[in-house]
């Protein structure tokens, strides 16, 4: 005679995703949200870009005209940082150096260090490049290394901030623990992912009845390794 099962008490089926449910439409919308932020980063922010970018844009013909701040005052000595402005196609760049004179030592860093005004240097290699000064905002964001307007960055602290509300205040989350999703949204996808795979979201299957959760020493460890590798990239 066969021994004797313990009876399983089947899971039932998530309700169907409608967004009357408050908290699906919160879903919903804090997931807009961050698609504003991306592609209002990719619209009007600047993709950092190196000298060297720069100077090859000029020198192929494919920047015919740019933004340079000011630097140095003519005859003065010491070294003052410039930025350059640029188009790339869709995407606007920005490059950053140390204008210095001869003799100048500015700060060790990321900017190369260019002796005399950039504007000048870049009209030696271009003579037609058209040059205008540069007004910088009084205030700025930055995301992934993009140079954002202000709002932007608020866009992006309320989207976070709504879904830390979301996270702790709502449904228990679903494919991983609270503490998990915690440490995930740490990482520059984590929000988005939380918002689209934690419950019911619209086009988003349920994850299969039973399944194991992701905890949150092994989230804590993929968010390390994620940062680590956004970090040496």
């Amino acid at each position: 005679m066969p021994p004797a099962t313990a009876p399983t008490t089947p899971v039932p089926p998530r309700p169907r995703t409608r967004l009357r449910d408050p908290w699906t439409a919160l879903r919903v919308a804090l997931a807009l949200g961050w698609v504003v932020v991306a592609l209002a980063t990719v619209l009007v922010g600047q993709r950092p870009a190196s000298l060297e970018d720069l100077r090859a844009a000029v020198d192929g013909g494919w920047v015919q005209e740019l933004q340079v701040s000011e630097g140095l005052e003519p005859d003065a000595t010491g070294y003052a940082v410039q930025t350059a402005v640029w188009q790339s196609g869709l995407i606007t760049r920005r490059t950053e150096v140390w204008e210095a004179s001869p003799g100048a030592q500015p700060p060790g860093g990321s900017r190369p260090v260019v002796i005399g005004d950039l504007a000048d240097q870049l009209r030696t290699v271009e003579p037609g490049l058209r040059v205008e000064a540069l007004a910088e905002p009084l205030s700025s964001s930055e995301f992934l290394g993009w140079r954002t307007p202000m709002w932007v960055g608020t866009l992006l602290l309320v989207t976070w901030l709504a879904g830390m509300f979301l996270l702790v205040g709502g449904p228990v989350p679903e494919r991983a623990t609270r503490w998990a999703w915690f440490w995930l949204t740490w990482t520059p996808l984590g929000t988005p992912a939380f918002l689209l795979l934690s419950g019911p979201f619209p086009g988003v299957p349920a994850p299969r009845p039973g399944a194991r959760r992701l905890t949150g020493g092994w989230a804590f460890l993929l968010s390390c390794v994620l940062g680590g590798a956004l970090a040496g990239s």
